[in-house]
């Protein structure tokens, strides 16, 4: 087993004013692996992912980066945070105006380096990306699968151990959700990047891609490989609502559900 990057034990998670979403809960994020957190609408991936990254602290619980905890007494700042862990939302904030260059140097916040070392990491995750040559295009002419990919770049820029993505391939075609998945796979292999944790709601694409998989429904979460939840029915047994009739089947080669 590959080490744990983010550990969490006994979380418990909400927002303000609202109920608990999940709690009791452990997770890791490894080396080495492009993990997928998936589950039905409203299960908490979002909420999860969150906290693992530094963004949403538990009520109770601890995230721990390695040995240095994400929240409370002692807890890494938020520079020092940016520089092992890059997050791209769902609902990003890409100023149209902006040049792709500009956008993607936006990830070098965290760092007091000199211009040179700028340059040299954001032409770096221009590269890494596949982008190089939208750098001087207008972010507001890009294409959906265009922008993510330069999302992708900005949080490269900030030369992280650990990428998370928030429903990263929500606003793309068929296509372009495999190449990013096919993107998020090699920086991992190349080394690029220690490790890509992704909340996804493309059961699909975690199936296909992904090395492991964080079941997140009902407030609870299990893991396991893909080759795992496709030799029994916890996927089933977690997606559909209970009722025979509206019951469906998992197609284990197509990823998607298929009616009886």
């Amino acid at each position: 087993m590959n080490k744990a990057l983010i550990t969490a034990e006994g979380l418990c998670l909400g927002y303000r004013r609202g109920p608990n979403v999940m709690s009791g809960i452990d997770a890791e994020i490894r080396a080495g692996e492009l993990l997928c957190v998936i589950g039905p609408n409203g299960g908490g991936k979002t909420t999860l992912l969150r906290s693992l990254s530094g963004l949403l602290p538990p009520r109770s619980g601890i995230v721990l980066l390695e040995n240095h905890t994400l929240y409370g007494r002692g807890a890494l700042d938020r520079r020092r945070r940016a520089r092992s862990i890059a997050v791209v939302l769902t609902h990003h904030v890409a100023p149209a105006y902006l040049r792709v260059r500009e956008l993607v140097t936006l990830g070098r916040l965290p760092y007091h380096s000199t211009d040179r070392q700028d340059r040299d990491a954001v032409q770096l995750a221009l590269e890494q990306s596949g982008i190089t040559p939208l750098a001087n295009r207008p972010v507001g002419e890009l294409s959906d699968g265009e922008r993510q990919r330069v999302m992708v770049a900005r949080a490269l820029a900030q030369e992280p151990r650990i990428l998370m993505l928030d429903e990263p391939t929500v606003h793309l075609d068929p296509p372009h959700q495999s190449g990013l998945f096919l993107l998020l796979r090699d920086l991992v292999g190349r080394g690029v990047i220690e490790s890509v944790a992704v909340a996804t709601h493309h059961l699909h694409l975690a199936l296909h891609y992904s090395d492991r998989i964080l079941l997140v429904a009902d407030g609870t979460v299990e893991t396991g490989s893909p080759t795992a939840f496709l030799s029994d029915q916890r996927l089933e047994f977690a997606f559909n609502d209970g009722t025979e009739r509206h019951r469906l089947v998992l197609d284990p080669r197509r990823g998607w559900f298929v009616p009886t």
